[in-house]
């Protein structure tokens, strides 16, 4: 059999986002797995330069991570947050199936890059690592969720709120986290004119 591994991935960019919150501009999933491997190299940054009493991390690794983080969804789909979480059973269903899927990946890589690509795509949860990621998940989502209101679109009210309430034991337990919203969030309410005006007024 042919390794089929980064063929499936490249079907990121096929499976969208929002497919029940009607966004203003549709969003994929390749597109919000490259913003979380930026917030998660972001969030280690801040970790070890910001924090650097705290136990290191290694940033380029949470970028890695990141990226593949919704790679079971090449063969799931995106499941609704709003569904997946509506009940235990729900969520344990669809972690199950995000499981196979996983499996499934790790199967169409070669064996001599299997060890090395079954821990990024079967990262661990509840670990500092683990957090960090899904973290910057959240923050993708939030900012997102920003930018619909921006447009004008109430649709994603509820979803800012919920995010949010999602973001803040992050925000509690992570000072990273603390730090990415008290410094970077506030410029995702900026038109385009704003933000260029800015990088201009930052020389």
């Amino acid at each position: 059999m042919q390794p089929v591994f980064f063929a499936l991935m490249s079907r990121m960019q096929n499976v969208h986002r929002w497919g029940k919150s009607n966004p203003t501009r549709a969003e994929n999933v390749a597109e919000h797995s490259m913003q979380v491997a930026m917030f998660a190299h972001a969030l280690g940054l801040i970790h070890n330069k910001i924090f650097p009493e705290l136990k290191p991390v290694d940033e380029n690794k949470l970028a890695v991570v990141a990226l593949f983080h919704d790679a079971p969804e090449v063969l799931t789909e995106d499941v609704n947050s709003g569904i997946k979480y509506s009940a235990p059973r729900m969520l344990e269903l669809c972690r199950e199936m995000e499981n196979i899927a996983t499996e499934l990946l790790v199967g169409t890589i070669p064996d001599p890059l299997k060890s090395s690509y079954a821990p990024l795509l079967s990262h661990g949860e509840g670990d500092l690592e683990a957090q960090i990621v899904k973290a910057a998940d959240l923050l993708s989502a939030y900012t997102k969720a920003l930018a619909e209101l921006r447009a004008g679109n109430m649709e994603f009210e509820g979803t800012e709120r919920k995010v949010l309430a999602a973001l803040q034991p992050f925000i509690d337990d992570l000072p990273e986290v603390k730090w990415f919203m008290d410094n970077f969030v506030a410029s995702f309410h900026l038109t385009i004119d704003d933000l260029v005006e800015a990088a201009f007024d930052s020389k």
